[in-house]
């Protein structure tokens, strides 16, 4: 009797998991999806950086609503690399609830250099 409700907790615990994981990991690959896209964007002629961070907040607000608090900068290097960064609060524990914060950045050379 006392055996199923400690396995259905420890199962139920595990199943949270793995889907708090997924979505962790979801958050984060849509982030950089949305830095490299900004930062291809900014690197075609006739875009300036901030195109490119701009974009990135834009993608990262359809996908997401305001509800990352994401923040998208861009600089460009001597050498032509243009970086977006991107900096987002990621929900630790479901959508809601405590957050952390994420940072990935996406990288395109400015075809204004080639």
């Amino acid at each position: 009797m006392a055996e199923f409700p400690m396995v259905a907790v420890l199962i139920v615990m595990i199943g949270l998991l793995i889907i708090q994981a997924a979505l962790i990991v979801h958050t984060r690959n849509t982030l950089v999806d949305a830095a490299v896209q900004g930062a291809h964007h900014a690197a075609l002629v006739g875009s300036t950086p901030q195109d490119g961070a701009d974009r990135a907040e834009r993608l990262i607000a359809e996908r997401f609503g305001d509800g990352l608090d994401a923040a998208a900068t861009a600089s460009q290097e001597p050498d032509g690399t243009i970086h977006v960064h991107v900096s987002a609060t990621l929900p630790l524990v479901g959508l809601f609830g405590p957050g952390g914060t994420l940072s990935v950045e996406g990288r395109a050379l400015d075809e204004d250099s080639i």
